[in-house]
């Protein structure tokens, strides 16, 4: 973008700004005359103004507008007969570019060096509507849309308290993107905010069309496929997570914000849970965590006991098991990672297809497959039970990443289990402990408050406890490179 300053001849301006804006043919190029005959131009897209705002009430003010003799005093007698006006002008092209490409209006005069800037953007977007990646049953059911103002408000108007602060920030070379940061001052802790603020401002992107494109900058280790940062598309979980003195990311143009610090436990939170009796809220609480411990192990488990240690089965069960495969020509590790590739390769074309008819097919054909595999021969019945139930554990796991990490473990441990058996599957269930355990998110480790053993922050990790039992003072989640602090 030109780095040059508006000029006070008309002519010169209006040519400038079409060498800018060329090839762009939705941008109009008003002319209008004032009271007392000065010579001005309005500049605004077509698409993303309010036309009506323009008609009725910017251009009737222009056409009255009367300018003292002394140019001097232009500037001042612009801002009281033009109250729709900011106080503050514009010199440079790249700060003007900026604005009415956002859908804002230029005002340009003859004789003034200087530019104004109207507030008329109107750009149609999708309304505040229901959450519909996670649903609650006694909760709000509102979810962010995909422009950043309502977003904002609708955060604003759930914490109303000046330690909210909303930092803006613009990315993106060419996107030129808004990004809010959100925070509760005096509740996060400052080197966890100062890491946050590092990694936004040491990213580099020509494009950021959503919160994805900054997910990765802001994670700690790129190469593990577990989730770092939680991404929601609730403002009550977004508020929580602000309380509990966490920071959130809001991109313009994304219906998510970005929480972190992230930890493991995290993302097996709902927000059910603090809607619901704290019983109710801990057992469901329990049934995902193992919901995630048969995902990820119980392939490789049946692999291990079928053909490695069938010896730790029941004589009955495994004359069962013996009799169901005994007409199936693929070995047990080719049915067991067949069925996985099936089973993802259902789950993928069921989210391609529309809304109305996806679930229906992936239903119907998973039980026509399953139910012919099993007649021809091909699979036996047991695996069928097998694959049918890590399904719909994997589903019980309220975060889609985690999900996505649940099934990479899976393979993973199948792989080592297939070669070593049960020992592949004790070092391959290690080296993922290891692996989890060495992970941070902005400086604060994965598995806390678990493994630096802070165990009065347990009553809300694998329970809820009861509101009463709950901490009163907000959680601060701690930057290990800094000392942790004393709690009382």
């Amino acid at each position: 973008m030109s780095s040059q300053a508006v000029s006070s001849s008309l002519a010169e301006n209006i040519s400038e700004l079409k060498t800018l804006l060329q090839g762009c043919d939705d941008f109009k190029y008003r002319p209008f005359t004032t009271a007392d005959d000065k010579e001005g131009y309005l500049i605004y897209s077509k698409i993303l103004v309010d036309s009506q705002f323009i008609s009725q009430t910017i251009l009737p003010n222009l056409f009255n507008l009367q300018l003292p003799s002394k140019p001097g005093l232009w500037s001042k007698a612009i801002i009281t007969q033009l109250p729709f006006l900011p106080e503050s002008s514009y010199t440079q092209w790249e700060d003007i570019t900026l604005h009415i490409l956002a859908g804002n209006t230029l005002i340009l005069l003859e004789g003034m060096s200087e530019a104004y800037i109207v507030d008329t953007a109107k750009i149609e977007t999708r309304p505040i509507g229901k959450a519909e990646t996670e649903p609650v049953i006694r909760g709000p059911l509102e979810a962010f849309a995909e422009e950043l103002g309502p977003n904002l408000a609708i955060i604003r108007s759930r914490f109303k308290d000046p330690k909210l602060k909303i930092n803006q920030l613009i990315f993106g070379q060419e996107s030129r993107t808004t990004v809010a940061l959100l925070y509760l001052d005096g509740v996060i802790q400052p080197e966890v905010l100062n890491e946050v603020r590092r990694r936004l401002t040491s990213t580099n992107l020509r494009s950021v069309q959503g919160s994805g494109f900054l997910a990765e900058f802001l994670s700690e280790d790129t190469w593990s496929p577990f989730p770092l940062i939680q991404s929601t598309e609730r403002p009550d979980k977004t508020v929580a997570a602000l309380t509990e003195g966490r920071s959130a990311i809001l991109v313009d143009g994304s219906p998510f914000s970005l929480l972190l610090p992230t930890v493991f436990w995290h993302h097996f939170h709902t927000s059910d849970d603090y809607y619901q009796h704290y019983l109710i809220a801990s057992l469901t609480r329990l049934l995902r965590y193992l919901a995630y411990l048969i995902a990820v192990a119980l392939p490789s488990l049946y692999l291990i006991v079928t053909v490695f240690h069938p010896q730790l089965l029941p004589l009955r069960f495994l004359l069962s098991l013996t009799t169901a495969r005994e007409r199936v020509p693929i070995p047990t590790i080719g049915e067991v990672a067949g069925m996985l590739l099936v089973l993802d390769l259902f789950r993928e074309a069921t989210l391609r297809l529309p809304r109305t008819v996806g679930p229906a097919i992936g239903i119907v054909g998973a039980l026509v497959m399953g139910d012919a595999a099993v007649i021809a021969g091909v699979i036996s019945p047991i695996m069928v039970i097998i694959v049918a139930l890590t399904a719909v554990v994997t589903f019980a796991v309220p975060s889609e990443d985690l999900r996505g990490t649940a099934r990479m473990s899976s393979y993973f441990l199948l792989l080592l289990s297939s070669i070593l058996g049960l020992y592949g599957f004790l070092l391959g269930l290690s080296a993922i402990l290891l692996h989890v355990s060495s992970l941070e998110s902005v400086g604060v480790p994965y598995l806390s408050p678990v493994a630096n053993f802070h165990w009065k922050e347990w009553s809300d990790i694998f329970v809820r406890a009861p509101w009463s039992n709950l901490r009163k003072k907000p959680q601060r989640l701690q930057n290990k490179r800094v000392p942790s602090e004393r709690r009382k």
